[in-house]
């Protein structure tokens, strides 16, 4: 049996064990470039395919140094260069599987994008700030398929929650997805009720981050236009939360993925001699 109070609590133990090893990893590969598109994108809004271009250079960085945290989580003896070699030669396999997510999960919400487009709403001038109608008819669809679909990706992403430290640490490509499908198998609702949980708190505390402290630092150290003295402080404040739980989910990832792992080791074992008995 999978408890999530132990795995929060070696996950804990991993990063306060291994600060020296995860602090610069986590520094440079997360920390820095989330901070630099921060500070850049109230200069790119003219440009969005400059921003889109930054953002995905962030992703891969960032994603890069989830892969090495999680690899140096699952086996922290190996140490942080191993872990970073990992990273490398896992992070085209990672980027190929986010891909495909990001197609399925587009298609899943695409009849969204179809039904409103039938009904005559003008997305263009809806992002020019043009308020659109939708008929009632179209407006429930859009809203029961809209919440279903949340549904039903909060569920797949649960079951996906170990696809980081399986593509570290076997290898695998396409093959990730059943893997994780068969490993997560009884555990879904605990990880659920993780990420709700999660992400409650992670978003509370950049929203304090972003509105509370970033008040008080406009009032303190003022400032005007897209980039001052307040508004890069508080960008390296939200960065620095932002780091931190990102770093944390990725060390209980890797964890929640060795007791999966080894609780489906034992009863496969214990099946097998059962078998031979």
């Amino acid at each position: 049996m999978v408890i999530m109070g132990n795995v929060w609590d070696r996950a804990t133990e991993f990063l306060s064990d291994n600060l020296s090893a995860v602090v610069p990893i986590a520094l440079f590969a997360i920390f820095l470039p989330m901070s630099l598109q921060a500070n850049l994108a109230p200069l790119m809004t003219a440009s969005p395919v400059a921003t889109l271009g930054l953002a995905l250079i962030v992703g891969i960085v960032v994603r890069w140094g989830q892969v090495a945290i999680t690899a140096l989580a699952i086996d922290p003896a190996a140490g942080r260069s191993a872990a970073i070699g990992i990273a490398s030669k896992r992070l085209l396999p990672l980027i190929g599987v986010i891909a495909l997510m990001f197609v399925a999960a587009m298609l899943l919400v695409a009849p969204i994008g179809v039904a409103m487009g039938l009904s005559g709403y003008d997305f263009t001038a809806a992002m020019a700030g043009s308020q659109q109608e939708m008929p009632p008819a179209i407006a429930g669809f859009v809203a029961i398929y809209g919440l279903v679909t949340v549904l039903v990706l909060i569920w797949v992403a649960a079951r996906l929650a170990l696809v980081y430290p399986i593509i570290v640490w076997e290898r695998r490509g396409l093959g990730v997805f059943r893997r994780s499908f068969v490993l997560t198998r009884g555990i879904t609702w605990k990880i659920i009720g993780v990420m709700v949980l999660f992400g409650i708190v992670a978003i509370v505390a950049v929203l304090a981050a972003k509105f509370v402290f970033g008040s008080l630092l406009n009032l303190v150290a003022g400032g005007e236009g897209d980039i001052s003295v307040a508004t890069v402080l508080t960008s390296i404040l939200v960065g620095a939360v932002e780091t931190a739980f990102t770093a944390l989910l990725a060390a209980f990832s890797a964890k929640l993925y060795l007791a999966v792992r080894d609780r489906r080791e034992s009863i496969v074992e214990s099946d097998m001699n059962r078998g031979t008995r």
